[in-house]
């Protein structure tokens, strides 16, 4: 069976919940991720999305250099344990209505598994039958 854990890419990238938009935005270009967790102290309090810069910021002509980003992110974290399958990863994208699952490993956070990442896995799995 194949695990959720094979398919994450390290790092963790994440942001203060107390930074603008702005700033999330240029790391998550920075890393080419459309996603970043959002931080308070050592905690995960939520993730900031592409859906959510649109969304919560551009569609209301709201400024990303002023705009706080933890004004915007998404509070509700949806995860999925490391050792949990692939087609359960995708199943729960998929009923949840999201792109972005937080993968945790023992109770630790691990990193972020993207419906891209669900995508890239069956092109290369059906690629190779």
């Amino acid at each position: 069976m194949d695990k959720v854990i094979d398919y994450l890419k390290p790092p963790i990238i994440q942001i203060s919940a107390k930074m603008t938009v702005f700033e999330a935005c240029k790391r998550m270009k920075k890393y080419e991720v459309g996603a970043i967790l959002v931080t308070e102290g050592k905690n995960y309090v939520g993730i900031f999305t592409e859906a959510d810069l649109l969304k919560k910021v551009v569609a209301k002509n709201d400024f990303p250099g002023s705009t706080i980003v933890s004004d915007v992110m998404t509070k509700d974290i949806f995860y999925i344990d490391s050792e949990a399958s692939m087609v359960t990863a995708f199943l729960k994208l998929q009923t949840k209505n999201i792109r972005h699952l937080v993968v945790k490993d023992k109770k630790i956070v691990a990193g972020v598994l993207s419906i891209k990442d669900v995508a890239k896995y069956y092109v290369h799995k059906f690629s190779n039958s």
